[in-house]
C-alpha cells in the first residue's frame, strides 16, 4: 500500500512538472492557461500553373496620360551658320549670252583665222572661187551672225559665212573657260582687297601713289593729273571697288564731260583700257560717273558695271 502511494506521488509530480514546463500554455491542465496565438494565414496555392505574361497592357487612357506628362522633345539638328563675310563668286554669263547668240561680236575680235565647216564662195574683181569645208580662212569682221572672210590676210577676195559654219564659236569657248577662271580669281582678289583696305573712294587718299589726294575744280569737276589719270578713279581702283582696270594698261583717259545720268548732272570720264576678254586681250571702253564730289559708278558701253 505504501509503495502504491509513493508511485502515485511520483507520477503526480512528473505530470505537474510536464504541465508547468512542457505543455503549451493554452493546453495546461493544472496551472493557469495562456492565450492561444492567432491562426496564420493559409497560403492559397493555385490549382493550375500561372505564366508570366510580362507587364500589364497599357490602356489608351493611361497612354494619353503618359504622353501628357512626358516632357516635349524639342531637339533640333544643329545647322552650321554660313558666314556672311565669305567670298561669293560672281555670276558670269555664258558666251552665247554675252554675244547675243553670236549676233553681236565686237570688231576687236578680228582678224583671226577660222576653219570652215562648209563650202564658201568668195568673189573678187576677176571672178569667183570656192573655199572648201576644212579650209582655213581669215575672218575679217562679223555682223548679225555672219562673218566676212578672205582666203588670206592679203587677198582682196571676200565671202560670207554664218558664224556657226566656222570654228569661231569653238575658239571662243576655249578662251572663255580660261577667261572665266581668271575673272573669278580677279573678283576674289578684289574682295580680299576690299576686306583689308579702309579706303573710301573720294575720301581716303592714303593709297594713292602720287600722294596728291582727290580734288575737284569748279562745279565739282574732277581734277586731271598730268599723265591723264584722275585721283578719284585711282582711289576707286586701289580700294578694290573696280578690279578690271589696271592704271598701267589704260590707253586713254578722256576729259570730264557733263551729262545727264539718272536725271541728274553728272561728270562722265571715258576710260579705254586693255583687258582680258573672251575674245582675248583687247581694248575696252568704259565710263566713270562722278557726281557731287563723289564716285557713283563705272560701267561698260552696255551699262553693265565693271567688276
Amino acid at each position: 500500500m505504501k509503495s502504491l502511494f509513493v508511485t502515485l506521488l511520483i507520477l503526480g509530480g512528473a505530470f505537474a512538472a510536464y504541465d508547468y514546463y512542457l505543455a503549451r500554455p493554452w493546453e495546461r491542465v493544472i496551472f493557469e492557461k495562456g492565450p492561444r496565438p492567432a491562426a496564420a494565414a493559409k497560403a492559397v496555392i493555385p490549382d493550375h500553373v500561372v505564366e508570366d505574361d510580362g507587364p500589364a497592357a497599357v490602356t489608351a487612357a493611361a497612354s494619353a496620360t503618359a504622353k501628357a506628362t512626358k516632357p516635349a522633345d524639342n531637339w533640333q539638328p544643329t545647322i552650321p551658320k554660313i558666314q556672311n563675310d565669305e567670298f561669293v563668286a560672281p555670276t558670269i554669263q555664258s558666251a552665247e549670252s554675252i554675244t547675243k547668240n553670236w549676233t553681236m561680236i565686237p570688231k576687236q575680235a578680228f582678224p583671226r583665222s577660222v576653219i570652215l565647216k562648209k563650202d564658201v564662195e568668195v568673189k573678187m574683181s576677176v571672178g569667183a572661187s570656192t573655199l572648201r569645208a576644212g579650209a582655213t580662212a581669215q575672218a575679217l569682221s562679223a555682223d548679225n551672225g555672219v562673218i566676212t572672210i578672205s582666203p588670206t590676210a592679203t587677198s582682196t577676195a571676200r565671202g560670207n559665212v554664218a558664224v556657226m559654219d566656222t570654228d569661231f564659236p569653238d575658239q571662243i569657248h576655249v578662251s572663255y573657260e580660261k577667261w572665266k577662271v581668271a575673272r573669278i580669281e580677279q573678283s576674289r582678289q578684289a574682295w580680299i582687297a576690299g576686306k583689308t583696305k579702309n579706303t573710301t573712294p573720294g575720301k581716303d587718299n592714303s593709297t594713292l601713289a602720287n600722294g596728291v589726294g582727290v580734288s575737284f575744280g569748279a562745279e565739282g569737276k574732277p581734277v586731271q593729273n598730268p599723265d591723264g589719270s584722275y585721283n578719284i578713279l585711282l582711289a576707286v581702283i586701289s580700294s578694290g571697288k573696280v578690279s578690271d582696270v589696271d592704271p598701267k594698261k589704260v590707253v586713254h583717259w578722256s576729259a570730264p564731260e557733263t551729262r545727264t545720268v539718272d536725271g541728274k548732272p553728272t561728270w562722265v570720264i571715258d576710260v579705254r583700257y586693255e583687258a582680258k576678254t573672251i575674245f582675248g586681250l583687247m581694248e575696252v571702253d568704259s565710263h566713270a560717273h562722278i557726281r557731287d564730289g563723289s564716285y557713283v559708278r563705272w560701267v561698260y558701253d552696255s551699262g553693265e558695271p565693271l567688276p
